[in-house]
């Protein structure tokens, strides 16, 4: 199902951990960089806190390194290596599953828990994120440490041998370092014994203390390289960033009740998908809506279930206590972790549903004295691998590039700011990239990426992206037209709504010298001093545009005035100084200005 994904390019955050990142294309060189900092800070030169607890996943990375030093930019074998780690997950998962439902107790292995579990598993359309993006590679790896960690945990309490407790320890702690979601398994491994074994106190706290090591470890590391335990003081302010921005209490947890059914959903019926559940794709919910209840009442059932059957050891019970400790991690409940829900989120969750559905056609279908009954569940097993399959193959072509994904995703994500944008952006890179020798298809592509990112900016009217890419198409339509008025009138609602947008002045830069000087001259005046100093007091910003002014003008009193306002604004008194007495010099009456 994901050979055709071999050849597919590079989409999302694999500019992050990838191409655009500083560390990763050192190859192994940068290995020490990639553990020494940060995971983002490869790509933003820095430590940027853009989300909360910031993020310390060098596994994966380093992997790209040094698949970057052996095999250069090409896709292909990272690509491969995703899938070949996909089926890796695949033969563990069975491997665990084995020690858990021995063999002997379902008779044959093709139609044994282990066997058809797994099958289900590895065909579930919902896994098609994490294999095609090569950047999904951080939750194969997790899931890999965690289930390694629980598999070499169930091989000591057989065997009593006490270096499958250091492979214990050592797993989880490459499950950390690739995704801290790994942590959740320090829930799952007692879980699992108390279902599966007859294990005593002492057997839990031993089975637990490799697993607690490495936790500790990787916190210290964590901690030594980002500067914090899980939160820097600094705000979030970016929606994109914190989608729970602007809601109330009740709100806030209406919404992840919400999103925690949609999870339930997903694995029901993955149907439709999507990579982006970003604002307000998963709209603001409350607790009188009906799918806010509906999740409510999912989840008290699944809890009830849990309570009355956790003494007898039931399958259904630990199938709920596993999937319920996994997903905590990216509920939201605890931490925002950055977006409403990913699909990606419930790879390693996904794990206890098949294991629920495999469960269920060997107790009910497959071992029932009635043929009817055994062929109808044979039937409706074929039939829902069937359409996973179905599904499967006609999802993960969507990943083949970034005007693909974000076309499949803007017919199911309409209401999703950021994908609005990303559509936007990729119709507009698209239309760049494009020889000029069809100027009405290049028009064609740069109208369409201008309704998407007017739908994005209605949505969210401050988003820095797509105030970016809006400031390149609305440069790109002056190419056109030449209407300067039209480009200033649009460049300061852009400034206005998104001061820090850094293509206008870029722009502008590029205007001084074509276009006329008095227009410019009082364009920058208004949005660097009216607007920028004086409304808006971003104070670097509007030096950045009155900088501009003075190029193409030193002399004129109004941009020397307005640079004086904003230096002093900025908290530089000795620049501010000097360019007012200029201004003052040239037009006494700048004196009167407030």
């Amino acid at each position: 199902m994901y050979w055709m994904c071999l050849p597919y390019g590079y989409v999302l955050d694999d500019q992050i951990v990838i191409t655009g990142n500083d560390y990763t294309k050192k190859g192994i060189s940068g290995i020490w960089e990639i553990l020494s900092t940060e995971s983002f800070s490869g790509y933003f030169h820095g430590q940027q806190d853009l989300v909360a607890g910031a993020r310390y996943r060098p596994l994966s990375i380093i992997s790209f390194a040094v698949e970057q030093s052996i095999f250069g930019d090409n896709r292909i074998e990272r690509h491969f290596i995703n899938i070949l780690l996909y089926g890796l997950i695949g033969l563990l998962i069975f491997r665990v599953l084995s020690i858990l439902f021995p063999e002997k107790e379902t008779r044959n292995w093709l139609v044994s828990i282990p066997f058809l579990a797994v099958i289900l598993y590895i065909l579930h359309p919902v896994h098609s994120e994490v294999v095609a993006n090569i950047k999904g590679r951080d939750e194969i790896m997790t899931a890999l440490g965690a289930m390694g960690a629980l598999y070499c945990v169930l091989r000591y309490l057989s065997s009593g041998k006490m270096n499958w407790l250091i492979f214990s320890g050592l797993a989880m702690f490459l499950g950390l370092m690739a995704k801290e979601n790994a942590v959740t398994f320090l829930a799952v491994i007692p879980l699992t014994m108390y279902f599966f074994t007859n294990a005593k106190m002492k057997d839990y706290i031993t089975a637990l203390i490799p697993s607690l090591i490495a936790f500790i470890i990787y916190m210290v590391i964590r901690t030594n390289v980002i500067g914090y335990v899980f939160d820097s003081g600094k705000k979030i302010t970016d929606l994109m960033n914190d989608p729970f921005i602007g809601m109330n209490t009740g709100e806030r947890y209406a919404t992840i009740l919400y999103t925690l059914g949609q999870y339930i959903r997903l694995l029901v019926f993955p149907h439709p998908l999507t990579h982006d559940y970003y604002p307000y794709h998963i709209p603001i919910m409350n607790f009188g809506k009906p799918g806010t209840l509906i999740s409510l009442a999912i989840y008290l059932v699944l809890g009830y279930v849990f309570f009355k059957l956790w003494k007898r050891k039931s399958i259904y019970a630990w199938a709920i206590g596993f999937f319920v400790a996994t997903v905590s991690i990216v509920s939201n409940l605890f931490f925002p972790v950055g977006t409403f829900m990913n699909e990606r989120f419930i790879f390693i969750p996904s794990i206890a549903f098949s294991v629920v559905c495999a469960w269920v056609f060997i107790q009910y279908g497959w071992s029932s004295e009635m043929k009817g009954i055994r062929f109808a569940s044979v039937g409706i097993l074929a039939l829902v691998m069937g359409a996973y399959i179905f599904k499967t193959y006609v999802r993960v072509p969507a990943w083949k590039d970034s005007l693909s994904l974000n076309g499949q995703a803007a017919m199911v994500s309409v209401n999703s700011a950021r994908n609005n944008c990303f559509m936007g952006t990729a119709l507009f890179e698209e239309a760049r990239d494009m020889k000029e020798n069809d100027p009405a298809k290049k028009l064609e592509l740069l109208q369409e990426a201008d309704y998407y990112v007017d739908k994005s900016l209605a949505m969210y009217p401050t988003y820095s992206s797509a105030n970016q890419i809006k400031s390149g198409l609305i440069a790109e339509r002056y190419l056109r037209d030449g209407d300067l008025q039209r480009l200033l009138t649009d460049f300061t609602t852009i400034l206005n709504a998104a001061p820090r947008t850094e293509y206008v002045p870029q722009f502008l830069d590029y205007l001084n010298g074509r276009a006329p000087k008095d227009s410019m001259i009082d364009f920058y005046y208004k949005a660097g001093y009216e607007l920028l100093t004086k409304t808006k007091r971003e104070y670097p910003t509007a030096v950045t545009i009155l900088k501009l002014g003075e190029k193409i003008a030193p002399d004129d009193p109004r941009i020397l005035f307005g640079l004086g306002k904003a230096f002093y604004g900025g908290g530089d008194q000795v620049q501010g100084t000097k360019y007012l007495e200029r201004a003052y010099q040239i037009n006494p009456a700048l004196r009167d200005i407030q």
